[in-house]
C-alpha cells in the first residue's frame, strides 16, 4: 500500500473539520448500524455539488487533480503501456468462474470531503492530499456469489425479508450467481483474497481506504464519480423507489427509480472512467484499513493487516440513500461481523 501524505486542506476556525478532530478525540467512532436521523435527498446533494467542489479547489494548491473522463483514460492507457500491462485483466477463479480486474494507475488525489458536502458527517474531515505510488488492479465489479462459492461452496448469502408476520416465503434472494456476495466478514473476505493471491501467484488483498476512494473518484472531486446527483440511477443501486416493495416505511428517494429493490447482478449499472462497476451502493465494501480519525496517515499502522480494531466499510448499498453512497462516505464494522448489505471486491499488486 504505498502511498504518503502530501498535504492537507487548510480549514477556517470553527469549521467542521477543526471540530471532528476535536470530536474524534473524545468520541467512540461512528457504527456502520444506522441510526435514523435526517438524511441528505438527491436534491441537497445536488446543491452541495459546485459548492463543494469549488471549496476543495480553494482550499488546497493546484495539482493535477481533478481530471475528466478522457484524462482519465488516458492516465489508465498510458500506465498500461508503461508497465507493459492490459488495461483489463482477466482471471480465472476456479473452472470456468473469472474475474474482470481493471488497472488503476499510480496519481494524486484529496481524500475526503469539504465541509459543504455533507455536514452530517465529520468524520470526512480534514481533506488529505495523497499520493499512490503504484499501480495496482482492482475488481471490476464486487465479488460474486458464484466467485466466492469457488472458495467456500458452504456460503449462502440468503435472503432478506422484512414480512415477518406475514411471511409466506423466504424473501428476496441475495443468493443469485451473479449478485455481490454478503454476509461475509472482513476476516473471511480476507481469507478469500489469500486464496485467489495464491492462485495467481500475487499478492490479493482487500484495498486501503485510500485505494478505494481514489479509485472511486477516477479523478473527481464531487460528491459521486458521476458528478451529478441526477445521473446517479445509472450508475448506482440505492434506496429509491423501488425499495418501496421491501421496505415501505423506509427512508429512500421517491424521486428516483434504479429498477433494483434489493442487491443487483454486478456490472448492471455504468462504470466510473476507469471502468469500475458498483463503487456507489449495491453492497458496502470492506476496506483493509482499520476506521481511524482523519487525516489520513498510512504510516500510523491503520493499514497494517495484524492491526486490532473496527475495519473501514465504503460505498454504500441498495439500502442505503446518496448521502450515505457518496464517494467520502465512512462507515465501520467489527471484522467478525457478517452485514446483510456488505461484500467486497479485490486489489491484485501487478
Amino acid at each position: 500500500m504505498a502511498h504518503r501524505r502530501v498535504g492537507r486542506a487548510s480549514s477556517p476556525p470553527g469549521s467542521r473539520a477543526q471540530w471532528a478532530l476535536r470530536r474524534t478525540a473524545t468520541l467512540p467512532c461512528r457504527s456502520g448500524h444506522r441510526p435514523r436521523r435526517g438524511g441528505w435527498g438527491w436534491a441537497a446533494v445536488l446543491a452541495g455539488l459546485l459548492t463543494s467542489a469549488a471549496a476543495a479547489q480553494e482550499a488546497l494548491p493546484p495539482t493535477a487533480w481533478p481530471f475528466d473522463a478522457a484524462e482519465a483514460q488516458r492516465r489508465q492507457a498510458a500506465a498500461a503501456e508503461t508497465l507493459g500491462l492490459p488495461a483489463e485483466w482477466t482471471v480465472e477463479v476456479g473452472g470456468e468462474v473469472t474475474m474482470a480486474l481493471v488497472l488503476v494507475p499510480a496519481g494524486e488525489f484529496v481524500m475526503g470531503a469539504p465541509e459543504a458536502e455533507s455536514p452530517l458527517d465529520p468524520d470526512e474531515a480534514p481533506q488529505t492530499r495523497l499520493r499512490l505510488e503504484r499501480p495496482f488492479y482492482l475488481g471490476r465489479c464486487e465479488v460474486t456469489n458464484q466467485q466466492y462459492g469457488c472458495f467456500d461452496p458452504t456460503h449462502d448469502s440468503r435472503f432478506i425479508d422484512t414480512n415477518w408476520k406475514d411471511r409466506v416465503g423466504p424473501g428476496l434472494p441475495l443468493n443469485e450467481p451473479q449478485q455481490p456476495v454478503c454476509r461475509v466478514s472482513w476476516e473471511r473476505a480476507q481469507a478469500f483474497c489469500r486464496w485467489l493471491g495464491a492462485k495467481l501467484g500475487k499478492t490479493c488483498r482487500l484495498p486501503s481506504e485510500a485505494e478505494w476512494e481514489y479509485a472511486c473518484r477516477a479523478g473527481t472531486d464531487t460528491p459521486f464519480c458521476c458528478g451529478t446527483a441526477e445521473a446517479l440511477p445509472q450508475f448506482a443501486n440505492l434506496a429509491d423507489a423501488s425499495l418501496a416493495s421491501l421496505k415501505p416505511w423506509a427512508v429512500r428517494e421517491q424521486q428516483a427509480n434504479d429498477g433494483a429493490v434489493a442487491s443487483a447482478p454486478v456490472g448492471r449499472y455504468q462504470s466510473n472512467a476507469w471502468g469500475l462497476c458498483d463503487m456507489h451502493g449495491n453492497v458496502a465494501e470492506w476496506c483493509a484499513s482499520v476506521y481511524r480519525p482523519y487525516p489520513y496517515e498510512a504510516a500510523d499502522g491503520r493499514e497494517d493487516p495484524a492491526a486490532t480494531g473496527a475495519r473501514a466499510v465504503r460505498g454504500g448499498s441498495w439500502d442505503d440513500r446518496p448521502r450515505r453512497c457518496r464517494s467520502a462516505f465512512r462507515l465501520w464494522y467489527d471484522p467478525t461481523f457478517a452485514v446483510y448489505n456488505v461484500g467486497f471486491r479485490v486489489l491484485v499488486e501487478p
